[in-house]
């Protein structure tokens, strides 16, 4: 483990970029200082460049997120999220009828596919989650709607990991990981699509069309997401601690990895 300043020290070591968007680029309001010059170097020593975002919608949106950072086309080769890996996967089995927990900007995941959202969990096969409503939403808004899907023993299909994000002032944002969480704690069936499981990582070496994994670095802001799903899947990684850990010191970091037992190869304060 190495504690550098920034990517640009050892960005000669890797050919292939994975980046987290939340927390390593933006805070969804605001790009991160200095962030779209670190991608602007890597892209000028022709490095190839994804970004992987456990976002519970289209990849397209986050595409047009991205660019209103400045983060335009030219400057990576493509964007996979959790939803587009959802909205893929799910699109290989017949259609079903399916119950969707979530803010209403995330309602049309599954629209142009062949499954079919209904209102009431007691028509459905399984239940969806994209998560909550607004920025200071609380785990009691979309418990009506868990209860209502345990009722019906409904299966929890998770598009969103995360359990927060964190704004750049420090505030948190709960996501539908917390959902899941509270799901599998009701005894009920939860599944999950992005960060840290392995499908999303060899989706992505495929539109890479690569096999050697020592070639990939991944970066990302969350240690039980970015950096464990990189470890997991056997390719090296970095954290950058000015998303969700809001840049403890040296000694304080150790500590949560330790408890964690999840060990980064690089730790950088921002990209």
């Amino acid at each position: 483990m190495q504690f550098k300043n920034d990517i640009r020290e050892f960005a000669d070591l890797y050919d292939y970029f994975i980046f987290d968007v939340w927390g390593v680029i933006h805070d969804g309001s605001t790009a991160y200082p200095g962030a779209i010059e670190a991608i602007s170097f890597l892209r000028q020593k022709n490095k190839k460049i994804c970004f992987l975002s456990n976002a519970p919608r289209r990849a397209n949106k986050v595409a047009e997120a991205l660019e209103k950072f400045g983060i335009t086309p030219d400057l990576y080769d493509f964007v996979l999220t959790s939803g587009e890996a959802a909205f893929l996967s799910l699109q290989k089995i017949p259609g079903e009828k399916y119950f969707y927990i979530g803010p209403e900007k995330d309602a049309d995941l599954l629209s142009g596919s062949n499954h079919q959202m209904v209102a009431n969990a007691s028509e459905a096969s399984f239940a969806i989650t994209t998560g909550f409503d607004g920025e200071n939403s609380v785990l009691a808004e979309k418990m009506p709607q868990l209860l209502e899907a345990k009722k019906f023993n409904l299966p929890l299909i998770c598009v969103n990991p995360d359990l927060i994000v964190v704004k750049q002032d420090g505030k948190e944002q709960i996501c539908a990981g917390v959902l899941a969480s509270e799901y599998k704690k009701l005894g009920c069936t939860v599944s999950y699509y992005g960060k840290p499981f392995p499908e999303v990582y060899k989706m992505v070496l495929q539109i890479f069309d690569i096999t050697e994994k020592s070639r990939i670095l991944a970066i990302g802001d969350g240690l039980l997401t970015d950096i464990r799903g990189a470890v997991d899947f056997e390719i090296d990684n970095v954290l950058v601690t000015n998303g969700i850990l809001q840049n403890p010191d040296p000694a304080r970091l150790k500590e949560i990895f330790n408890s964690l037992q999840i060990f980064p190869q690089f730790v950088i304060p921002k990209i």
